[in-house]
């Protein structure tokens, strides 16, 4: 069953479907299955995607303006959206924006052909070193096991499951074999292949900043910094961008680089500013949170840490200032 068992309501609720859960090798009954006067045992009747946290790759598909379904950006209606200038029409954007906009985008077809294959490469990327931890494990894959670690937020809009993917390292008789392979996780290895880019979005901020992310003492700009300096796992992401970017790796391929980053092509499908405040990582000591549509006046995308516009107040009474 490939439906996703989980979703979002007409009025904005996260809502999901469940089935009995499992007592042994058989679905349990009732009796069998209440823990106590607040607790159950469900199981899924379906698939659940899991959208990875802290990368952004580029998009296989989306939906096109004016379509109300998905269409794969190597479809030449893509193509000719953006050679057209029709990306641009009824685009409610400041000049600036769309100035930075135009100079990727140069009406050019190319734009639509290059996302689709760096999409291409991220979803072979991504297979490939799934395949390869499988195989290492000489497991069935009813054996295999995947291990998901989860941040603040562990459910998106769209009932996916927001989180970090490892093989689990159980899978591996040897067990300095199963240590070193589920040492990194999948988003971080998409980062170290150069196939995804970086996207740090508050509050789903670990593991790569452990901290307990709405404390006050965690947002005030004086600490804020310290964490930062002090989270080994933010700086070796950040790190493994570089030095993709230094060796010309996917997105950052020298003769065909990136155009159009993932979040860009989303917006402008939804016809909609961004809307996350955007911290620069390259500034410590910084108090300024970026406006959402100055988020290109930090080149670097491992450089920016995104602040959804519901926190905005939160970071403001903790010493921050917006800057626009």
């Amino acid at each position: 069953m490939s439906k996703n068992a989980l979703g979002l309501s007409s009025s904005g609720f996260k809502i999901g479907s469940s089935r009995l859960g499992q007592y042994g090798a058989h679905t349990g009954s009732i009796r069998q299955l209440v823990h106590d006067g607040d607790t159950i045992n469900v199981r899924l009747p379906g698939n659940i995607g899991l959208r990875f946290l802290g990368i952004d790759s580029p998009e296989v598909s989306f939906p096109l303006p004016g379509s109300p379904s998905f269409v794969a950006l190597k479809n030449a209606r893509w193509a000719s959206f953006f050679a057209s200038g029709k990306w641009r029409k009824q685009l409610p954007f400041p000049q600036h924006l769309l100035d930075h906009l135009s100079d990727r985008i140069q009406d050019r077809a190319e734009v639509a052909h290059n996302h689709a294959h760096h999409a291409e490469q991220a979803e072979r990327s991504l297979e490939a070193a799934m395949l390869a931890d499988f195989e290492r494990s000489r497991r069935s894959a009813e054996e295999y096991s995947l291990f998901m670690a989860f941040a603040y937020e562990f459910l998106d809009a769209t009932g996916r499951l927001l989180g970090y993917l490892h093989a689990d390292k159980s899978n591996f008789e040897d067990a300095a074999q199963g240590e070193a392979i589920a040492k990194w996780s999948y988003n971080e290895r998409q980062l170290m292949a150069g196939t995804a880019l970086p996207y740090f979005i508050w509050p789903n901020v670990q593991p790569f900043l452990r901290l307990n992310p709405f404390a006050q003492e965690n947002l005030h700009p004086d600490q804020f910094w310290k964490n930062v300096r002090s989270s080994t796992k933010l700086k070796t992401a950040r790190q493994s961008v570089q030095a993709a970017r230094k060796a010309g790796l996917g997105v950052f391929d020298k003769s065909n680089p990136l155009l159009l980053e993932p979040f860009e092509l989303r917006f402008i499908s939804r016809r909609r500013l961004p809307a996350r405040f955007v911290i620069h990582l390259g500034q410590p000591g910084s108090t300024c949170l970026l406006s959402p549509d100055q988020y290109y006046r930090i080149p670097h995308p491992e450089d920016r840490l995104f602040v959804p516009a519901d926190f905005r107040v939160l970071f403001e009474q903790a010493g921050w200032q917006v800057l626009s």
